[in-house]
């Protein structure tokens, strides 16, 4: 859309110059009222000029077109701030909590694929990589906070997704609030809770999540983890699409179709891709990394570029790649971190446990997007943004 506007803009102005040059070599010939009146050109542009854009006349037609606008916008304002969303029905949903299968599905997803207790859990910036609490798994707390200098559009708290604050949820409303973002009230989520990766997940992969959320222990709440996002980012938030598209693992036919799989579920692109604005991901530099994270014990790390390029994975083979994550099952790598030191937010800890099968299909996934030349510096002692263009 705004491409084409933009054509449209190059259209009229190159027009209106091509007028004045064809005006102005009539002129150069002739006065300007014996133009007029010898050249038809001349005679249809003085029309224009005295019986069309004379000020009375555009005080009316821009005093109607502002009346106009008003109602138009202010009708879309009433709509999305009290139509929107349109809250689907809490859909019907049949989970075993005691399929051991299930259980054991979820709680992988849960705990090393789609890290969910990565975020509703206190973590230890102190260490490298952020692991969780775990005597305080799934309590929430304090998320990326634009107080505290990150790329968000308020102050964020992740809820208790223990028992103590879904255990009057029903499956199908955690379910819906999964896959649509709409919570149990009618009210909605902000993007930093997936559910638009979710609404793409094999329906069953959901309700292993929610089988095995329900067995976690119940951790107190805290009433002060509320989540305040902007009002324009929440009129934003209102108006998107939540019609969830299942992909299912049966279709899955190839490494590379698994790999797109994990890499949505596993959030890559919330960290690893640009954003175009807002929370829009810009699609010509998907995954190509760069994304500056504020570190609290000082300094600032950037997100990896995760394309093919050279800049990026390129040089990495599998094998390589696959290393990388199972290093991390070394305690000592995740090391305690003094001030100023390189830390990073990156989840080892949690993505370490995947499945070998698992990251080689994400591998295979990476080497087919599009390759994108982004050098990430990974750590730097000051902010780099507005001073790096990687193009």
């Amino acid at each position: 859309m705004i491409k084409i506007l933009i054509a449209i803009s190059i259209i009229v102005v190159f027009s209106v110059l091509l007028v004045l040059k064809r005006a102005l070599s009539i002129l150069q010939e002739k006065q300007y009222h014996q133009a007029v009146e010898h050249h038809f050109f001349m005679e249809v542009l003085d029309k224009i000029f005295n019986h069309f854009l004379i000020w009375t006349l555009w005080r009316k037609i821009l005093t109607k077109t502002t009346v106009v606008l008003l109602v138009m916008f202010g009708s879309l304002f009433l709509y999305v701030r009290y139509e929107l969303p349109v809250v689907p029905k809490v859909p019907d949903v049949l989970i075993d909590h005691n399929d051991t299968v299930l259980l054991k599905r979820g709680a992988y997803l849960v705990e090393n694929v789609a890290t969910c207790t990565d975020c509703h859990s206190p973590r230890d910036v102190h260490f490298y990589s952020w692991p969780l609490v775990d005597e305080q798994k799934g309590a929430g707390g304090e998320f990326l906070s634009k107080s505290k200098g990150f790329d968000f559009p308020g102050e964020s708290f992740t809820p208790n997704i223990t028992p103590t604050n879904l255990g009057n949820w029903t499956d199908g409303e955690v379910y819906r609030l999964l896959t649509t973002g709409i919570r149990k009230d009618g009210s909605t989520v902000y993007h930093a809770m997936p559910f638009m990766a979710f609404s793409h997940a094999d329906p069953n992969d959901i309700k292993a999540i929610i089988a095995y959320i329900r067995t976690l222990k119940p951790q107190p709440k805290n009433p002060a983890s509320v989540t305040k996002v902007d009002y324009l980012t929440t009129l934003y938030n209102r108006a998107i699409s939540r019609k969830p598209s299942p992909v299912y693992l049966k279709d899955l036919k190839t490494k590379i179709d698994s790999g797109r799989y994990l890499v949505n579920m596993a959030g890559c692109n919330d960290c690893h891709s640009p954003k175009k604005f807002g929370d829009v991901f810009d699609k010509e530099k998907l995954l190509s990394g760069g994304i500056e994270f504020p570190m609290p014990t000082g300094g600032y790390t950037h997100s990896a570029n995760l394309t093919p390029d050279e800049s990026g994975l390129g040089p990495w083979s599998e094998e390589a790649f696959v290393a990388k994550f199972k290093s991390y099952n070394d305690a000592g790598m995740i090391q305690k971190i003094e001030p100023g030191m390189y830390s990073s937010l990156m989840p080892w800890y949690a993505f370490r446990k995947m499945t070998d099968r698992d990251l080689k299909s994400i591998y295979a996934y990476l080497r087919t997007i599009k390759p994108i030349y982004n050098p990430v510096v990974k750590f730097t002692k000051q902010s780099t943004k507005g001073k790096v263009d990687p193009e």
